[in-house]
């Protein structure tokens, strides 16, 4: 097959192999041979014993994995790699089963520590990790021309390779902004426990499931205040009427056992990162001290999710307990994270607020403020000064197990935390008072058309966007209607099951393969769309207000309100409005009596009298002067 290989090689122009790789790629590799248990040498690996039956195939799988070139795809190396692994976990599977297997069990385990060795060495070193292989099936290693080179592959002492790669693709999603600023701020806090380091004061300190409560209040954002709240506190699906609201309300007993999902999930998969490690360890003589810290850490980490699990299983049980727990923990966030400023002086400063708080401004931000409030006055969450209660489960009597292992949120954390919590509840709070006709129809369409819309603009736009199609009759804002409808039916968390809803968006995606949405890139455009809602529905609430003022006004009896004008406040005139002094030349004026003691005989005042009920008619009164003497009259009656 190799002579015939060559050949082939030669028409299409090329040469022969490299002599380096054919000797890599021997007789010697790949035979099926029983090797001599005799001359065979371990090097301290396990060699497969091809004497049993049941270990041919994975002996074969191993020869297998050993032609493949140095120059072969990843992606092919591994799925021939979890071939093998699949295989010795089945005959881990099938040892198990019957009693006595427990030497054998150990020894496939140490075969797929070794295996992972190759599979995590094979593209930095592919001599010394394929020498691992070559030993596994009892063929000698072969040697490398450079005698500094080692003979076998060695794990990174400074961090493994399964760890490099893990943080390699972190880094990959973040540059393609699979994640929100809140989501990235919430996995800082849960990876930064500390115990008394320095700038612990400035932080807010919270549980694991303070964290877990976080998550999900920022994907979906909390339920909008309403007057019936106890009917958003404990979900009834024989009352509720979600066609009314068209199924965008939330409800606190839902987010409950949604929380519950999520520290089930959390729990199995702390349970997964301890058991592989111990399957790793299991068989060797003396652990090392850094894996026994490793190790120590995921018992850690198992026993905070299992105790996670246990207090999100309480919260699901008691609806209004996790109701309250919510506010006092958004309140505990907006707190930590500073002030807001709501000073829109001068057209710099408006545009610099406007793009603020990753371009939702800071009215959304006071907007939930209030919204806490309402909620904290009617669930008793309010203190003696009538201030929303901030506290945690993290005080400073230091009593709960989590107390010297707490997740950390800095000041920016929590704003950029608050932020996302803030638009998902004004924006849901938008959909619920208004339907998605008037939203397409009139409102959406508004926005577009607003100036401050147009400051704000969308780097990762699609040129398709908000296009309609020839024979399509929709409006000219169909995309974003479907986006911010996607985002509150799945919110953040959801957001790769939206992608594949059948929104024209998500449509037009799976054909433009230039172009594609993250949940990062599209909350940019959700806060500004959220940001212009907001200022619209606020300018509507305004006018609703002042038309119940002029209505409520005009009701009133013509006596009420000439009473109410008497009785309102009003800038008092001076007493010298009343009275003016009379020029020597001036030949017109008022008549002078002198029969009344209080005027003199050669007085010069004049006393102007001032119409209070009509202020159409006040300047031209007070030009006007009249007689003492009528003055005198009307005192008297």
């Amino acid at each position: 097959l190799k002579r015939v290989k060559k050949l082939a090689m030669s028409f299409n122009g090329k040469g022969a192999c490299d002599p380096e790789e054919e000797k890599e790629e021997s007789p010697q590799d790949v035979t099926a041979s029983e090797p001599n248990k005799a001359e065979s040498k371990s090097y301290g690996f396990y060699v497969i014993d091809q004497t049993n039956r049941h270990n041919i195939l994975l002996a074969e799988m191993i020869r297998g994995q050993l032609m493949l070139k140095r120059s072969s795809k990843v992606l092919t190396i591994k799925q021939y790699s979890g071939l093998i692994l699949d295989e010795i976990e089945t005959r881990v599977k099938d040892l198990a089963k019957t009693d006595g297997n427990i030497s054998s069990i150990k020894v496939l385990k140490k075969t797929k520590k070794d295996f992972l060795l190759y599979l995590n060495t094979c593209k930095k070193t592919n001599r010394a990790a394929k020498n691992i292989l070559r030993v596994m099936i009892g063929n000698d290693p072969v040697h490398a021309k450079v005698a500094t080179e080692p003979l076998f592959a060695k794990e990174d002492s400074k961090s493994s390779s399964s760890a490099v790669t893990a943080k390699a693709a972190l880094t990959k999603l973040k540059k393609k902004r699979a994640f929100t600023p809140a989501d990235s701020a919430l996995n800082r806090a849960l990876s930064s426990y500390i115990d008394d380091k320095d700038g612990v004061k400035d932080c807010l300190l919270l549980t694991s499931t303070e964290i877990l409560i976080l998550t999900v209040l920022s994907s979906q954002g909390l339920p909008v205040f309403a007057d019936d709240w106890s009917s958003l506190v404990n979900y009834d699906p024989l009352t509720e009427d979600t066609e009314q609201d068209e199924g965008f309300k939330i409800y606190f007993s839902c987010m409950g056992s949604v929380m519950q999902s999520a520290a089930e999930v959390w729990l199995a998969i702390a349970k997964k990162k301890l058991k592989t490690e111990l399957l790793l360890q299991e068989g060797t003589h003396a652990i090392p001290g850094k894996d026994q810290t490793k190790i120590a850490i995921l018992k850690k980490d198992q026993d905070a999710k299992e105790l996670t699990l246990k207090e999100a299983e309480a919260y699901s049980d008691d609806c209004l307990l996790f109701a309250r727990k919510c506010i006092m923990l958004v309140e505990a966030v907006r707190k930590n994270m500073g002030s807001v400023d709501l000073q829109y002086a001068g057209e710099k400063k408006i545009r610099q607020l406007i793009k603020s708080e990753n371009g939702l401004g800071p009215k959304v931000l006071n907007w939930l403020s209030k919204d806490l409030h309402r909620w904290a006055g009617v669930l008793g969450a309010l203190d003696k000064a009538g201030k929303v209660k901030s506290t945690t489960s993290i005080t400073p009597a230091k009593n709960h197990p989590q107390s010297h292992d707490a997740a950390m949120m800095t000041k920016r954390d929590c704003r950029t935390v608050f932020v996302q919590i803030a638009q998902q509840s004004r924006l849901r709070s938008i959909f619920t008072k208004n339907n998605t006709t008037r939203l397409s129809g009139e409102m959406i369409p508004k926005v577009l058309k607003n100036s401050s819309f147009a400051v704000t603009e969308w780097e990762d736009c699609p040129s398709w966007w908000n296009e309609s199609k020839e024979d399509d009759n929709t409006c000219e804002c169909r995309d974003d209607l479907d986006l911010l409808v996607g985002i509150l039916d799945y919110g953040y968390g959801g957001f790769e099951s939206l992608l594949h809803h059948d929104f024209s968006f998500c449509q037009r995606l799976v054909s433009d393969n230039s172009k594609a949405l993250t949940r990062a890139s599209v909350q940019v455009r959700i806060n500004h769309l959220t940001r212009e809602l907001h200022a619209i529905n606020e300018t509507e609430e305004m006018m609703k207000l002042v038309e119940k003022t002029k209505r409520k006004g005009g009701s009133e009896s013509p006596i009420a309100s000439k009473a109410k004008k008497a009785k309102t406040g009003s800038i008092q005139s001076g007493l010298q409005a009343f009275f003016k002094q009379k020029k020597n030349d001036e030949s017109a004026g008022p008549r002078k009596i002198n029969s009344l003691p209080i005027s003199p005989k050669n007085s010069d005042v004049e006393v102007i009298e001032i119409d209070s009920d009509s202020s159409d008619k006040d300047d031209k009164k007070r030009k006007q002067p009249f007689d003492l003497v009528e003055v005198a009259d009307k005192k008297q009656k």
